[in-house]
């Protein structure tokens, strides 16, 4: 049935009618749905903190209120920073500029690294034909997370392009550009710190090397031009990360956020100390446990089953993010086209390909729960545990990922089971032969 749907999905006037969807979709975005001043979204906060510090003042305990009512910004509630040194350094030349002409400069920065990434993902670390490969941008260009960090103007984008640009690098042996290019997500958003464990795991020791020192590079050219009292004040903002108006909000889907909403009452009761203790408790818990998982399932992936292990890290290292909020799911783009690849060279189980597309599917159901969300006779618990879709798609991608990750050779199903493109599966083409780990 799913070589059917997909043989259909990529005739040309099934994908023209998609990409009109994207195009229409894209526009309506724009013009009515993306921010506008005073508001910027999480920009708005990078520009502020990013020209305080320029100013000599301290964004990551001097409140810059003031500054951005100036600048005609609003930032809402959080009235300091807790994003990464790097972060600010690199948005600093921004500030320069109005606070609306920098917004839209980073909005293309973000489209063009995305664009960049899946042109890079797909052309270089697939084997999908050209119609398989519009088909799997139309759908990712419609995935709502890619709307959600858009209007959020949040960093993963780049985040993305950086991963895949480390993809391309270690597949040709080049370590020391795939370790600085690791170096520099996690400087700018400390999270991809985990892929760390990724390059230990798989014993890619010259590109953990190069991650190492690239990171004690970033580390003291921050030291330098931000001095050592700003640099430790952001090690002091983890309480700030962490604090509950942040992890009570069901599109935090980090196992942080979703674990400590299990005890914490709806109604903002502050928790006793001993319940809090218990909730630190059963966070570290369920951490180690996917952290056990995950290196299980990984250490024994084949060096050339195309990029299995580092999928399952990629989600792993969603989920284990301090606080991690829907459009980080934008990130599933390099285990969605993992997945794809191999279902279209018959190396995948079935539920493998179910499980992803199900995930896929879990991240629309925000449109249903915003028209819903007035109907009183829909009971508060159910609707509380509907909200926690983002959770349900993270950990679904996960599950669907460690399968995948696990799946041995010989039990994958024959092509004509799973394959994506039935016309296209006489043999692979030879750049699926070269993919490695």
């Amino acid at each position: 049935m799913l070589p059917r749907v997909i043989s259909t999905l990529t005739r040309p006037w099934v994908l023209g009618l998609l990409w009109l969807m994207v195009l229409a979709y894209a526009v309506r975005f724009v013009l009515f749905k993306l921010p506008a001043p005073p508001k910027l979204g999480d920009f708005g906060h990078f520009y502020t903190a990013a020209l305080s510090l320029r100013l000599g003042s301290n964004p990551y305990t001097d409140k810059f209120d003031a500054l951005a009512h100036s600048k005609g910004v609003d930032i809402g509630v959080n009235h300091i920073s807790n994003q990464t040194p790097i972060l600010l350094l690199c948005i600093e030349p921004l500030t320069r500029l109005g606070a609306r002409t920098a917004y839209w400069i980073w909005i293309g920065i973000s489209f063009a690294s995305l664009v960049f990434a899946l042109g890079l993902l797909l052309f270089t670390e697939t084997s999908l034909a050209l119609r398989e490969m519009l088909l799997f941008t139309g759908l990712l260009f419609i995935y709502p997370p890619v709307y959600e960090l858009f209007y959020f103007a949040n960093t993963q984008c780049l985040i993305l392009l950086l991963i895949v640009a480390a993809m391309y690098c270690l597949r040709r042996g080049w370590n020391c550009w795939a370790g600085l290019n690791l170096a520099m997500a996690t400087a700018l958003k400390a999270y991809p710190w985990t892929l760390a464990l990724y390059l230990a795991g798989r014993r890619q020791w010259g590109a953990l090397r190069w991650m190492i020192i690239g990171g004690a590079m970033l580390g003291a050219l921050t030291i330098w031009s931000m001095g050592p009292a700003n640099v430790l004040s952001f090690v002091g903002t983890w309480g700030f990360t962490n604090h509950r108006q942040f992890l009570a909000h069901p599109d935090n889907l980090s196992i942080n956020g979703f674990v400590s909403r299990l005890f914490w009452s709806q109604g903002g009761t502050s928790p006793t100390r001993s319940i809090d203790t218990i909730r630190s408790v059963a966070v570290i818990t369920v951490e180690v446990a996917l952290f056990v998982l995950t290196v299980g399932a990984s250490a024994s992936v084949e060096p050339d089953r195309g990029w299995r292990a580092l999928s399952l890290w990629m989600v792993a290292m969603i989920l284990l993010a301090p606080t991690a909020h829907g459009h980080y799911l934008i990130l599933l783009a390099v285990p969605f086209a993992a997945i794809a690849d191999a279902s279209r060279r018959g190396d995948v189980d079935p539920r493998v390909i179910y499980g992803a597309i199900a995930s896929y599917l879990l991240a629309f159901s925000n449109y249903p729960l915003s028209l819903l969300q007035d109907y009183h006779w829909i009971g508060g618990a159910s609707f509380r545990i509907a909200s926690e879709y983002g959770f349900a798609a993270a950990i679904l991608a996960y599950l669907t990922a460690y399968f995948f990750a696990r799946a041995k050779p010989e039990t994958a199903t024959s092509s004509s089971a799973t394959s994506l493109s039935p016309e296209l599966t006489k043999a692979a083409t030879s750049r699926s032969a070269a993919h490695c780990q």
